[in-house]
């Protein structure tokens, strides 16, 4: 009888050590099977951030025109309400970020994009666009957020790129690649421990001397500007020399000449415009300024059988002021009419004489 006691008090005794070894077994599996999701949280967060941090690289390459000021705003705008902090939402609608990108990572981190002004001669140079991405605990992952395994984690998802505000360093934004004060800029709050971050940059200085399409700058250029198209502005075409178009030019507004010609001089080459003194456009018709669009050519006198320039016979008729009358057309400069002017005789007559010849007035008119 002692024995059969004996034997249920061992048989008691191992049930009680199984049942208290099933126990640890049980908490060493749920601890172990709860840090493995933690892991896999971090490391999907840690991903979910590079992807963030990779589509605003995209978007400061898009939007670096507009950043450094060398273009204005599209009408329609940029696509983002503030281009200096963009959201999640206006990264997917621009197609930087495919559609459905959740709005926080696993472990429920918020998330925020801060591109920074760029500094240096931007226009002319180029310069550097940083823009910093992070994500940071809120209320209810502050506790967990100290904890440096999960740093750990989240930093080798983010493959070197990352940088974090770790507990023992809370006045830095450090990483391998990044080490920044915290906060990272004036208008920011401190970033809490525990918060990850990335750096995105692009350099401009490659591409600082393309001029690009609504260019503010000005642009010198030392040699020749072929357009095989039209040229349109809405304001000024200053040239320091000439211009010349293979086609018609021509103006939505007004064209105005500077240049000033005396009606009646030389003029260098067909097809030139000037401004006379007294405002009337010239235009240059066989070597003369004449006015522009006048129906009256001049006026020339022949002789039948004299010299058109030898003006010293017309004394035979012309007894004063001999030397202030001339045979010849002021436009032309000869006893003829201008390019697209035709002779109209005035009058004919000659001297007592008949041997003297006979004289003949004409008019030029188009």
């Amino acid at each position: 009888m002692g024995e059969l006691k004996r034997e249920g008090g061992f048989a008691l005794l191992e049930l009680i050590i199984a049942m208290a070894l099933a126990s640890l077994l049980a908490l060493w599996g749920g601890s172990f099977w709860m840090q493995q999701a933690e892991d896999a949280a971090a490391q999907s967060t840690g991903i979910w951030l590079l992807t963030l941090k990779k589509a605003v690289d995209q978007m400061l390459v898009r939007q670096a025109d507009l950043l450094v000021g060398i273009v204005q705003p599209e009408p329609r705008g940029s696509g983002y309400r503030d281009v200096w902090r963009p959201t999640i939402a206006e990264l997917i609608a621009e197609g930087h970020l495919p559609k459905g990108f959740p709005s926080r990572p696993a472990l429920g981190y918020e998330a925020r994009v801060r591109v920074f002004t760029p500094q240096g001669a931007c226009l002319t140079r180029g310069c550097k666009i940083e823009a910093l991405v992070w994500a940071q605990p809120v209320a209810g992952q502050l506790s967990r957020a100290n904890d440096t395994n999960r740093l750990g984690k989240l930093l080798m998802a983010l493959e070197g790129q990352g940088a974090s505000v770790h507990p023992f360093l809370p006045q830095r934004i450090k990483g391998s690649i990044v080490d920044r004060p915290n906060p990272p800029s004036a208008e920011l709050a401190p970033l809490p421990i525990g918060t990850i971050a990335a750096l995105s940059l692009y350099d401009s200085t490659q591409y600082a001397h393309f001029v690009r399409q609504n260019d503010l700058r000005d642009t010198a250029l030392k040699g020749k500007l072929e357009v095989a198209q039209g040229i349109s502005t809405p304001t000024d075409i200053v040239a320091g020399a000439s211009l010349r178009a293979g086609a018609r030019v021509s103006a939505g507004e007004y064209l105005q000449v500077g240049a000033q010609a005396v009606e009646g001089g030389v003029c260098e080459a067909q097809g030139l415009i000037g401004r006379g003194v007294d405002g009337n456009l010239l235009s240059c018709h066989q070597g003369r300024w004449q006015v522009s669009g006048a129906s009256f050519g001049g006026v020339y006198l022949t002789h039948s059988w004299r010299s058109c320039h030898g003006n010293k016979h017309l004394a035979e008729f012309l007894l004063w002021n001999q030397n202030e009358v001339s045979m010849v057309n002021p436009k032309t400069g000869q006893c003829n009419c201008p390019a697209g002017f035709l002779p109209m005789l005035l009058a004919a007559w000659h001297l007592q004489e008949p041997q003297a010849g006979e004289y003949r007035s004409f008019l030029c008119l188009r």
